[in-house]
């Protein structure tokens, strides 16, 4: 069957994605931001993908995988990935529960500790982030995750 042609040009359809595409704004924001945040954990030896994990966790009480995979929407083989080096790291833990397919993964003290002993780089991250897209864009922002179902609030 073949390649549906586009009603426009392929050049109107290329400016048109350069200057409409939410998904290319949206990661461009989301680099720019994870590196404010990755900057300032870095004495720590984290990124902020790996606190928001710590934090899903602890929040939650403990999850599986898949629970957290679904919470995060991220693949199953990236959460695999990063528990399993957070493991290493002293800062999460793996516990059996009744399935026997499957396993939770809960915060360790140590884990827990690093939440705390972060918090003011985080909380610097947050005001750097806040500065570089102002109050409203925080705002939407929250809005959006709130309707995509991962707000916590």
């Amino acid at each position: 069957m073949g390649v549906r042609r586009a009603k426009h040009g392929v050049s109107e359809v290329a400016e048109r994605i350069w200057g409409e595409c939410t998904a290319y704004r949206l990661r461009v924001i989301n680099r720019a931001v994870s590196r404010i945040y990755d900057d300032a954990l870095r004495p720590y030896k984290l990124r902020i993908a790996q606190l928001n994990t710590l934090v899903v966790v602890m929040q939650t009480g403990g999850l599986t995988p898949n629970d957290l995979s679904q919470r995060m929407h991220m693949d199953a083989s990236t959460v695999s990935r990063n528990v399993e080096r957070m493991c290493k790291s002293g800062w999460l833990e793996l516990a059996d529960i009744d399935d026997a397919r499957s396993h939770e993964i809960r915060i360790t003290a140590r884990g827990q500790k690093l939440i705390g002993d972060v918090a003011p780089a985080w909380e610097a991250a947050q005001a750097e982030a806040e500065n570089l897209l102002g109050a409203p864009i925080i705002k939407a922002i929250a809005r959006g995750a709130e309707r995509i179902g991962n707000d916590p609030k």
